[in-house]
């Protein structure tokens, strides 16, 4: 190829170029024609009679209810919310239920919280905080008492009963088990052992030994 005429080779890409770019223009604009057509003759009248439907049938009948019909009687409903129920009930607090409940209030408080907190803080008060402090010293007294009645108990026990149960257990009881275990039980087991020998031996005499 000859690279030395670079007007030849521009003529041969602008060729090329021509041939794939055409078709693909030619698309496009037949595309973008075709698209406008629509448009212009469909889309927007159809846009617009839908525009058209929806603003009179559906949002001029809802602002013709809102301001003729809703907004009315919304206004309606609140005056008369406001005159029949607010302005009687704040008559019926500011006039009525506030005044006895102050009243009701101040019997109770002169009647009840009163005389109450009186009786607590003079005589309840100092009557319970007495009290406590005397169970709690009895408590404490009788701790005493009752651990020295325990250990006067543990005494008398012992020296009525544990000490002499000791004595006879360790001076009576213990040498008469050892004389018994030596010169009693002893003897009988060597006796006993003795007999159960001969047993058997007579057994094994007179019946023969185990077959």
């Amino acid at each position: 190829m000859n690279t030395e005429n670079p007007g030849c080779l521009t003529g041969v890409a602008r060729a090329i170029a021509l041939v794939v770019v055409l078709p693909l223009r030619l698309v496009w604009d037949a595309l973008a024609w075709c698209f406008r057509q629509l448009w212009r003759w469909i889309l927007a009248p159809v846009g617009r009679a839908l525009g058209w439907l929806l603003h009179y049938l559906v949002v001029v009948p809802l602002q013709w209810l809102w301001e003729w019909v809703l907004a009315p009687a919304g206004r309606a409903v609140r005056w008369l919310l406001h005159h029949l129920l607010v302005i009687p009930l704040q008559w019926l607090w500011e006039w009525v239920l506030a005044p006895v409940g102050r009243a009701v209030w101040w019997v109770v408080d002169l009647l009840i919280v009163t005389p109450l907190t009186w009786l607590w803080r003079y005589v309840l008060g100092p009557v319970c905080r007495f009290v406590g402090a005397a169970v709690v010293w009895a408590w404490r007294i009788a701790g005493q008492i009752a651990g020295a009645v325990g250990r006067a108990i543990r005494w008398v026990l012992w020296n009525a009963v544990g000490r002499p149960l000791a004595w006879v257990y360790r001076v009576i009881l213990t040498p008469v088990g050892h004389w018994l275990r030596t010169w009693v039980w002893e003897p009988l087991a060597v006796v006993g052992r003795a007999v159960r020998t001969a047993a058997g031996e007579v057994r094994t005499a007179l019946f023969g030994g185990p077959r």
